[in-house]
């Protein structure tokens, strides 16, 4: 149904007299020169969701209608607002499930666009908390523990899927992984894709919660790309980059985890993609160079970044072989402490890369 309201043709979905009338008061309140109570307006959208209570189709043609008037706010960057009309939109719903236990509404749509929203402003956690409840919902209605939603797509970094509003984020994220695999060929002589890591990682995870935290840890080294480098050289900016760096370390720990079902340690995980890899690391070498992160975890951090570090007769690691025992000492150093060292923040970049690096041929050579 189409109206012109303050001038302007809008687009209202059918959901009844008495409603299709509420959302039209609606628009014309936003954008005319009208008002509307919104007292009148939660009753017309609790008597719809009685009379269309499990019908999913409907509820999305009740959210559908607010997406005009969210737009106004988000193209005009007035972030607070746009995630306000969600919040109205949803107010009638969580109101009818509370009267109604044991039923539901299903709100997959106002949940990713409030997520998409909050994300656009900045706040990574609310977004992406709103995103997967989204996902939750979209499970709950389909029925699937893996749904083809915009909301699955979005935690699970499809950025090949086409049908989400969001892509762009996802494609943001896509093009990050996609440098950083580019480096890891280019560097280590390998020969592998974000394609590749796409069909054989990103698409077939060890779990769910492994690629949920990959792409979060994803947005949030984006996220961190926006702060001026000189205001990350302090102790509390690396015990940030150290938070980033660990979350890295818990996606590898996963990865090869769900390869080497036998063991528990994350010592031996590391030792079995050294030895897949025909790295010069083996468990004993390992367990050196743990003590050496013991005795003084930033020399010995700093000495793998930059290749010096040694063992005992004299031999040291090739490139690969620095990259995973960096990635074995920050996973054991990030489970046991707060801090960071000068080395996190000075070669942040390098060591991101190395983490990074270890997480690729674990899937190049485990999936």
């Amino acid at each position: 149904m189409r109206f012109i309201i303050g001038g302007g043709k809008y687009k209202v979905e059918d959901v009844g007299d008495s409603l299709t009338e509420a959302f039209l008061k609606l628009h014309a309140a936003f954008f005319g020169n009208d008002y509307c109570s919104l007292t009148e307006f939660g009753d017309s959208a609790l008597e719809f969701f009685s009379d269309h209570e499990a019908d999913s189709n409907f509820h999305d043609k009740y959210f559908n209608n607010f997406t005009i008037i969210w737009q106004k706010f988000l193209q005009a960057g007035q972030y607070d607002e746009a995630e306000s009309i969600w919040e109205m939109a949803l107010e009638p719903a969580l109101k009818w499930e509370q009267h109604n236990q044991g039923k539901y509404i299903h709100k997959g749509t106002p949940l990713y666009f409030w997520a998409m929203t909050s994300i656009l402003k900045g706040d990574l956690d609310k977004g992406y908390t709103l995103m997967h409840q989204a996902l939750k919902e979209d499970i709950r209605t389909s029925g699937k523990q893996f749904p083809k939603t915009p909301g699955f797509f979005f935690a699970t970094l499809n950025y090949l899927e086409v049908r989400q509003a969001f892509r762009g984020f996802v494609l943001r994220q896509a093009d990050y992984l996609s440098k950083l695999i580019e480096s890891y060929s280019v560097n280590h002589g390998r020969q592998f894709t974000l394609e590749q890591f796409q069909d054989r990682f990103l698409s077939n995870p060890p779990s769910p919660d492994t690629v949920f935290l990959l792409a979060y840890t994803l947005a949030r080294f984006l996220q961190l790309e926006k702060t001026p480098q000189w205001a990350l050289l302090s102790d509390f900016a690396g015990q940030l980059e150290m938070n980033l760096l660990f979350d890295v370390s818990l996606v590898i720990d996963s990865t090869i985890k769900s390869k080497n079902a036998n063991k528990w340690k994350f010592i031996d995980h590391m030792a079995l993609l050294a030895r897949r890899g025909k790295i010069d690391l083996n468990k004993r070498k390992l367990q050196r160079i743990n003590r050496s992160f013991n005795n003084d975890f930033d020399a010995t951090l700093q000495g793998l970044v930059d290749g010096t570090f040694k063992f005992n007769d004299g031999s040291n690691l090739s490139a690969l072989g620095c990259d995973v025992a960096i990635t074995y000492g920050l996973r054991n150093h990030g489970a046991h402490s707060i801090s960071s060292v000068s080395t996190i923040w000075n070669q942040f970049l390098r060591i991101k890369h190395g983490l990074f690096n270890a997480l690729f041929l674990a899937a190049e050579l485990l999936y």
